[in-house]
């Protein structure tokens, strides 16, 4: 006999995992109305395929990083980390999905509107501004393709099998990564009180630092 208790347990977790896929549902049909339009087509097309490729990826690796992230989150209160957590998760499983997609030549300018609407979401979770004036939007979009482009090929090269990619190119290893780092890395400069975006440096040099632990933490593996 199903106690209630049970019951209740069990209807609260289908509750909150229909709530999961309905927030992850929003968040990658806002990333696909900012993709290129052919683009957005293929990931389209292949998308039963390719998430669930990208979630068996990520289950798989959903641990691997844990304490590192821990330790570089100190200081960030249980509730907004989850929030973040949250965020980030969607961000991640969305680039898998890209990575994971047939399309061909694609490269770290197709992170961008993934990685800047995880960003305009972790600055509404800590209440900071986000403006969407245009020439502030480009400001920030070149500003993440150009620390996407640039820190490819550096991840590339702990990457295993794949450390011969040319150029920009990107799989579900390298475009969770680099997503991932990125939110974890505003979610820090953010409970520091930092704008990413008035503090650039500073947000690439601990960007940088974080690929570099996460290449050292690989090696060890």
């Amino acid at each position: 006999m199903i106690r209630k208790s049970d019951k209740k347990l069990k209807d609260r977790t289908k509750e909150d995992k229909i709530a999961k896929n309905e927030g992850f549902d929003e968040f990658f049909n806002q990333v696909l109305k900012n993709m290129p339009a052919r683009s957005a087509k293929i990931i389209k097309s292949s998308f039963v395929v390719s998430k669930a490729k990208a979630e068996q990826f990520l289950a798989n690796n959903s641990q691997k990083f844990d304490q590192l992230f821990d330790e570089f989150l100190v200081g960030v209160d249980s509730q907004t980390r989850r929030k973040c957590h949250e965020t980030i998760h969607f961000a991640t499983l969305t680039a898998a999905i890209v990575g994971f997609s047939p399309i061909p030549f694609s490269d770290a300018v197709l992170l961008v509107p993934i990685q800047l609407t995880m960003m305009m979401r972790l600055y509404k979770i800590f209440g900071a501004s986000w403006s969407e004036a245009l020439a502030k939007g480009v400001t920030k979009e070149l500003v993440v393709v150009g620390l996407g482009r640039s820190l490819v090929g550096n991840v590339l090269k702990f990457v295993p099998a794949v450390g011969t990619i040319a150029g920009g190119a990107i799989n579900a290893t390298v475009a969770t990564t680099i997503t991932e780092a990125l939110g974890w890395v505003t979610v820090k400069m953010l409970n520091d009180g930092e704008d990413i975006f008035n503090n650039v440096l500073t947000f690439e040099g601990q960007f940088k630092g974080l690929v570099s632990k996460l290449q050292k933490t690989t090696k060890k593996k």
